[in-house]
């Protein structure tokens, strides 16, 4: 994307300010933004940071990413744990009562999570800024985080009960139930793990530049001909 606009003062934050305003109203995103900004000798981090200021403060969709983000969540989590209690083959009522209350939440919020996530598609096909949307951004990564913890400790739990069982140390034959549970955590949280962290590695700016050269973005041009050095942090 080329710009015309003139260069910011790097003493002077006004300059710095009303410039990402000029690149934002050009339509350079903040990838674009701090992609210019790292070849005119600025850091990676304090580019990227600079370069969300460009965005507008009102998220438009935060709605939708509350809404995908959760309903994937807690739907998944509901659907684990639904599975777990089948394969564990409940005897008490308070066990099935359980697992019908996992399996109506798993209902209500999957879809919930699948419209979102439809319109969040198409919002983002259309609006190449609502990728870098702080909300987004902040709720992939929790997602992220909270499907790793969940995942892992489940996974040692039954991991551990496969075990004990295999070498007769439960006292009890759990073989084939702990293998099934063990399988459902690995189905469940292995592809929204994957998923979470792959879309908030979208949204982040300094990380999406990782995995090609500065100066690598379509349609920029030489950095310093638009910022004459800037705060090289």
């Amino acid at each position: 994307m080329n710009s015309t606009t003139t260069q910011p003062n790097p003493t002077t934050p006004r300059s710095t300010g009303q410039w990402l305003v000029d690149q934002r109203n050009a339509g350079a995103t903040p990838e674009e933004i701090a992609d210019l900004l790292v070849r005119a000798g600025w850091s990676a981090d304090a580019a990227a940071d600079t370069a969300l200021r460009s965005l507008r403060s009102v998220d438009r969709h935060r709605l939708l990413y509350h809404g995908l983000c959760w309903g994937a969540g807690l739907g998944s989590l509901a659907l684990g744990s639904a599975l777990h209690l089948a394969i564990a083959n409940p005897q008490h009522l308070d066990d099935r009562t359980t697992m019908a209350l996992a399996i109506t939440v798993a209902i209500v919020l999957l879809p919930i999570a699948a419209t979102c996530g439809y319109f969040v598609h198409r919002v983002e096909h259309e609006d190449r800024f609502a990728v870098f949307s702080p909300t987004r951004r902040t709720l992939f990564g929790w997602l992220a985080g909270c499907t790793a913890v969940v995942g892992i400790s489940r996974l040692i739990t039954y991991l551990y009960q496969l075990v004990s069982s295999l070498v007769g140390a439960s006292g009890e034959d759990l073989g084939i139930d702990a293998i099934g549970q063990v399988a459902v955590t690995l189905v469940i949280a292995v592809p929204l793990f994957a998923w979470s962290i792959v879309q908030w590695r979208r949204s982040n700016v300094a990380l999406r530049s990782l995995g090609r050269n500065v100066g690598d973005g379509p349609g920029l041009g030489n950095g310093h001909e638009y910022l004459g050095g800037g705060d090289q942090r």
